[in-house]
C-alpha cells in the first residue's frame, strides 16, 4: 500500500497534468476567437446562411471549452481537498 505522501505526490501530478491541459485548452479558446474573427470578417457581405452556421458552431465548441476548463478545476479542487484530508 502507498503511503500518504506517495499518494499525495501522486495527485499533485496529476493536478500538474490537468493544469497543462487548461493551458491548452485557453490556447485553444485564444485560436478559436482568432477564427471567429477572421471568419466573420470574410464573410460579412455574404447572403448565405453557411457561414453562420459553420461560426454559431466555432462558438457552440469555444463554450464547450470553457465549460471543460470548469470542470478541470472543479475536479483539482476536488482532489487538492482530499488530498488536504489524508
Amino acid at each position: 500500500m502507498a503511503s500518504t505522501a506517495e499518494i499525495k505526490s501522486q495527485i499533485q501530478g496529476a493536478i500538474e497534468q490537468v493544469q497543462e491541459a487548461m493551458g491548452a485548452i485557453g490556447g485553444a479558446q485564444s485560436q478559436t476567437d482568432n477564427a471567429i474573427g477572421a471568419g466573420t470578417a470574410a464573410t460579412q457581405d455574404t447572403g448565405s446562411s453557411m457561414p453562420g452556421e459553420a461560426l454559431s458552431q466555432w462558438q457552440q465548441a469555444k463554450e464547450k471549452l470553457e465549460e471543460a476548463l470548469t470542470l478541470y478545476q472543479g475536479g483539482s479542487d476536488t482532489f487538492e481537498q482530499y488530498a488536504n484530508s489524508i
